[in-house]
């Protein structure tokens, strides 16, 4: 291979978005309102804007928020629930509630009691509240209305359809008049209304999860103004025998419209009991049939995640054609809870259910992430719909942004919420959400968020997002910049922008456009907070391996602000980087983090009454561009593919002697060898191998001395156990070294059976062929030459005389004269002895008819031992030293006989701080030791008993 395209390579510039967790919605100033406590206030919720004639006003928006524990303005009634309206102001209890309930007639709020045909305590209006976009038609529920007859009472359940001026229209009993008398199993608990929503083709769905033993259905009718040109037919799904679901699978707990499948509007419903898992049941209508076809029946995947529990509606790819997004709340794996999928490309019959690949979103454990979902419109200005996720036990509750993009949703959250980021943090933040709305009119739509835990709404409304450009551009070697460059020569110090510099250096600039301020409006006195990080923006390295400019402080890091300006749209930063001394790791690239941001006052929280903040006056950099991250390559000796493919090769040994009892095994005489070493050749025989390393793993018990090589490699100690060698950056193709790394034995302790050692290499590159580590074992052995040498010293010995009991005997010396034995132990080596024992064997007594002879030797104190630490003499267990307890010697003089000597029993005495008091038993009744027989100078016998001490 040519050298120079060995050598050379292209400096690849890497952009890519940066994930970034606060974009375009404001929660520093949002507009909130409350309500009654415990009426669960925010329970359900809808954006709304009524029309009106007023032709700089043109619409009136409104927070919609259902109470359905709320008291009623209706008489006679007690909770029955409520629907509010919200201004948008800094107002927190202004909201108003709207008449629903009661009216004598639709042109009149005169209001009247419930009739005696129903009870509407309890029903829990609002429970859903739905609005049909702006200047459409509002829907509010109660789905535990209660039809009541002479003997009985069925909670079926109703919804109000409202105009856009929030006027009563018309109602809807999905279930009113069908039978009852089997109760449950037929239409006697429908539960009109759990879930509902308006459609832009003037079509109201319901859904009614109660039906034939909570099989459920939900009910399609038109709601047009032209009453001439309405549609009267009720669709529902089919129900009993040709339900698509089992009974109690709740089918119509949730429901959304969307042309699906490309050819016209399609209506899911979530069942989230169904099948275990829970499903979604997509149909369409293709006559005027009430009972519609089931097109596609979608699983969950796992048993009780409730899939299906809500759904929305959105064209998260642009491509025209809706994608249903499916949540599963309680769905759990290990620390995720809840999930979330969206279906980009829905499969037309139920046999393709394979094919229809979600992707997956999951929240945190117990979060139950999904247990709201809305479609939040062109969030972010890019012709993609994106979406909100609540997940309102994460915490006191948080809710996730998700955008669209070309290829679908973008699974990293452009933006988290949690209620502890806003001034007034909720629980059970976003419990409910709905979106897609400006509500303030400054051309992106907003996000409305539900606490019923605190009876509170809030709304987030998106700020003004400015567009820019960012790029980064290259410095060459004629000064010039362009958007490719050699890599860096880690090995050449200077470079063209500082060419005498004694560091390795490189340039760019990093540039950004800004739209003109026509598009973006009023931008002329931005301030823009520019910071380029080098490598530990991902928190994964503590250290950078460059720094920036050539100051005294070395900073990884830069950071300026520079103002934008009518005539300023284009503006580079030129930077000089420099690579620190001693750097090793030249072969992963080196990694750059570009952030732009507005520099701002924070906004100011107005008092009650104030005017509401003009949100315009935060905007935001588009951080799809303004966030980015780039990376500076090296040069490699590497292949045509960029990518060093290294093959190191290892052999090693010891310098011991092979073992005669193990095969593959050596020897390690310890005291004979004053060190062990591990001779290692290493050779790489792919191409070059960058940061390459050798590691010898070893016993802690060897001591590591120091290693010999014929390079300049260095070894260094690790840790207790580990040698690691640096052998080269790079270590190139063909290239071999020899090591010889040397240990102290003299640690190896006696108990210590084999000693293993583990030897093998890496580096930075692509190791071609996996090799196992290079495992070398040794057998200890130890090995001692002990002798021993001993001599007695005495002044006299005889036996004879008269005899004289033990009672008489009062002294030591009238024992028979003093014996002393000296034994001295050597040890020639070569290992040393941790323990050694020497039994010393005497005679105590002469034997004979009695079961306890007479004494020969007596044990007058107890053996002492010299030069030996913490040696000590141990006598048989049930004897004493000197156990007549005789006083010290007197005068011979005084003595007309010597008396016959005898040697007491012994015990074992193991503690010299310790004073065992023996008493000898009588001779008359002592077992009898066995003996030995022995002849004495004049041919005569003796039966002689020994006594050992250790």
């Amino acid at each position: 291979m040519d050298n120079m395209k060995m050598w050379m390579s292209i400096f690849r510039l890497l952009l890519i978005v940066y994930g970034v967790f606060s974009f375009n919605l404001e929660s520093r100033i949002p507009i909130v309102k409350h309500g009654m406590s415990g009426s669960y206030f925010g329970y359900s919720i809808a954006e709304h804007q009524e029309l009106v004639e007023d032709p700089d006003a043109k619409t009136i928006s409104w927070l919609l928020v259902g109470a359905p524990l709320g008291q009623n303005k209706q008489p006679g009634t007690n909770k029955s629930g409520a629907l509010w309206k919200c201004p948008l102001t800094t107002y927190t209890n202004d909201c108003t509630q709207v008449i629903t309930d009661g009216r004598l007639s639709i042109d009149s709020d005169e209001l009247i009691p419930p009739g005696i045909d129903e009870i509407k305590d309890g029903q829990w209006l609002g429970v859903t509240v739905r609005s049909q976009g702006v200047g459409g038609k509002v829907m509010v529920c109660a789905h535990r209305h209660i039809v009541k007859t002479a003997d009985s009472q069925w909670g079926q359940g109703q919804c109000y359809i409202l105009t856009h001026d929030l006027k009563y229209q018309d109602i809807k009993k999905p279930c009113s008049g069908k039978p009852t008398n089997k109760a449950h199993e037929q239409f006697g608990y429908c539960q009109a209304g759990t879930s509902g929503i308006l459609t832009s083709e003037d079509r109201v769905v319901i859904g009614t999860p109660g039906p034939h033993t909570w099989r459920g259905t939900f009910y399609v009718f038109t709601v047009s103004d032209e009453f001439l040109l309405r549609d009267n037919t009720a669709y529902n799904v089919p129900m009993q025998d040709a339900s698509p679901v089992n009974k109690y699978s709740y089918l119509g707990m949730s429901v959304t419209v969307g042309n699906f499948f490309g050819n016209g509007l399609a209506y899911a419903s979530g069942a989230p009991r169904s099948n275990g898992t829970g499903q979604v049941i997509v149909l369409t209508r293709q006559n005027q049939r009430s009972d519609m076809d089931v097109s596609l029946i979608l699983n969950g995947e796992q048993f009780a995640s409730s899939f299906g529990y809500e759904i929305a509606a959105a064209d998260v790819n642009g491509d025209k054609i809706m994608d249903l997004i499916i949540s599963a709340p309680f769905y759990f794996n290990k620390a995720e809870g809840g999930a979330v999928y969206i279906y980009t490309s829905l499969c037309r019959i139920s046999k393709d259910n394979d094919k229809c690949k979600p992707t997956k979103l999951v929240g945190r454990e117990e979060s139950r992430f999904g247990f709201s979902l809305t479609n939040l419109g062109d969030l972010n200005k890019d012709n993609y719909e994106d979406i909100a996720i609540g997940a309102p036990y994460e915490g006191k509750g948080t809710i996730y942004i998700y955008l669209g993009s070309k290829k679908g949703i973008i699974t990293i959250p452009s933006q988290i919420i949690h209620a502890e980021d806003t001034p007034v943090p909720l629980r059970t933040f976003g419990y409910s959400l709905s979106g897609g709305i400006d509500m303030d009119k400054n051309g992106y739509p907003d996000l409305l968020v539900g606490a019923y835990d605190n009876d509170a709404v809030m709304l987030l409304r998106a700020r003004k997002i400015i567009d820019i450009t960012t790029s980064i551009r290259y410095s060459s070697k004629n000064g010039s910049y362009q958007d490719k460059i050699e890599a860096v020569d880690p090995n050449k110090l200077g470079c063209p922008t500082d060419p005498t510099s004694n560091h390795t250096c490189f340039a760019f600039e990093a540039c950004y456009k800004t739209e003109s301020s026509t598009r973006n409006g009023g931008m002329q006195n931005l301030k823009l907070n520019y910071y380029i990080e080098a490598e530990t923006y991902s928190g994964i390295k503590k250290f950078s391996r460059v720094w920036f400019g050539s100051g005294k402080t070395r900073p990884h890091y830069i950071n300026r602000t520079v103002t934008l300006g009518p005539n300023k749209l284009i503006h580079c930063q030129h930077e000089i980087i420099y690579l620190k001394e001693n750097t090793r790791d030249i072969q992963s690239p080196i990694k750059f983090r570009l952030n732009y941001t507005l520099v701002q006052d924070q906004p100011v929280i107005p008092a009650e009454g104030d005017p509401v903040p003009e949100i315009n006056n935060y905007p935001i950099l588009n951080q799809q561009e303004a966030a980015k991250i780039f990376e500076a390559t090296f040069q490699k000796d590497c292949g045509d593919n960029d990518i060093c493919e290294s093959d190191l090769q290892l052999n090693a040994k010891l310098n011991l002697s092979a073992s005669t009892v193990k095969p593959n095994f050596y020897e390690l005489l310890l005291g004979e060898v004053e060190e062990v070493i591990v001779d290692i050749n290493t050779v790489n025989i792919g191409e070059s191998a960058y940061e390459a390393q050798l590691f010898i793993s070893h016993p802690s018990s060897l001591n590591y001395i120091a290693s010999k090589t014929n390079e300049s490699v260095i070894c260094n100690l690790h840790n207790s156990t580990l040698v690691v060698c640096s052998i080269g950056n790079p270590f190139r193709k063909d290239h071999a070294v020899n090591i010889q790394v040397r240990f102290d034995p003299k640690s190896v302790e006696d108990n210590e059976p084999q000693l293993n050692f583990l030897i093998f290499a890496n580096s930075t590159s692509k190791e071609m062929n996996y090799k196992e580590p290079i495992r070398l074992q040794a057998i200890v052995l130890k090995r001692a030459e002990l002798s021993i040498k001993g001599s007695a010293k005495t002044q006299w010995a005889f036996y004879g005389g008269p005899i004289v009991g033990e009672s008489a005997i009062k002294h030591l010396n009238e024992v028979g004269p003093k014996i002393s034995h000296i034994y001295e132990i050597f040890n020639e080596g070569p290992w040393k002895v941790k323990t050694i024992e020497v039994i010393i064997s005497w005679p105590y007594e002469v034997a004979n008819d009695k079961p306890h002879g007479k004494w020969l030797l007596y044990l007058e104190e107890m053996p002492i031992i010299s030069n030996l630490g913490d040696g000590e003499c141990i006598l048989p267990p049930g004897h004493d030293v000197n156990p007549l307890k005789l006083l010290g010697s007197v005068s011979y003089e005084d003595l007309d006989v010597f008396p016959q000597t005898a040697v007491p029993p012994i015990y074992y005495y193991r503690n010299r701080s310790t004073t065992i008091n023996h008493i000898r038993k009588r001779r008359d009744i002592e077992k009898v030791v066995s003996t030995r027989i022995t002849t004495d100078n004049e041919g005569h016998e003796h039966q002689i008993v020994s006594m050992f001490i250790i």
